[in-house]
C-alpha cells in the first residue's frame, strides 16, 4: 500500500539558491536526520546528479535507496530505480515558486509503496518526519548557507 505526504514551506533564499542545496546530495546527512550517507553515482554534464545512492535510518529501519533524479527549472523529481529492502517504490518532488520578494516557496510530496507491514502509528511519525526533514531541514540548511 502507498503512503503520500505533502508539505509546503517558505525559504529566504532564492530560487537557484535553494537549488544548490537540493543538489549538494552528499551534505544530506548534515542536514536530515534519516540520512547516515548519501553518494552521487552519476552526474549530468553541467554537474546535476542523476543517479543517487542514500542509506536511510528511521524508527529502527535501515534502507539503502538508489534513485533516479530529473532536474527541471525550479524543480526535482526522483523515483526509486530499483526496489530496495524497505520499499517496493518511491516517487518524489520538490517544486519551487519565486515569491517575488528574494524568498521562494517549496512544494514537497513524497509517495512511498513500503514492503513492510508497519503499525499505523509508526507510519504517520515516518511521513512527519520525512516531510519536516524535507522542509524545514532544507530551510534551515539553506538559510544556514545563504541567509
Amino acid at each position: 500500500m502507498a503512503v503520500s505526504v505533502k508539505k509546503e514551506i517558505d525559504i529566504a533564499a532564492s530560487v537557484p539558491e535553494v537549488m544548490e542545496v537540493l543538489a549538494d546530495v552528499e551534505s544530506l546527512p548534515t542536514w536530515s536526520t534519516a540520512h547516515t550517507s548519501a553518494e552521487i553515482l552519476d552526474k549530468d554534464e553541467e554537474g546535476w546528479p542523476l543517479k543517487v545512492r542514500e542509506v536511510i535510518s528511521q524508527f529502527g529501519v535501515k534502507d539503502t535507496m538508489v534513485l533516479d533524479y530529473e532536474w527541471y527549472e525550479g524543480e526535482l523529481s526522483w523515483t526509486l530505480a530499483e526496489e530496495s529492502s524497505a520499499q517496493k517504490a518511491q516517487e518524489c518532488r520538490y517544486q519551487l515558486t519565486d515569491n517575488g520578494d528574494g524568498t521562494t516557496h517549496v512544494e514537497f510530496d513524497l509517495t512511498v509503496e513500503l514492503k513492510l507491514k508497519l503499525p499505523g502509528l509508526v507510519v504517520k511519525q515516518g511521513q512527519k518526519l520525512a516531510a519536516d526533514t524535507a522542509t524545514k531541514g532544507l530551510k534551515k540548511e539553506t538559510e544556514r548557507r545563504y541567509g
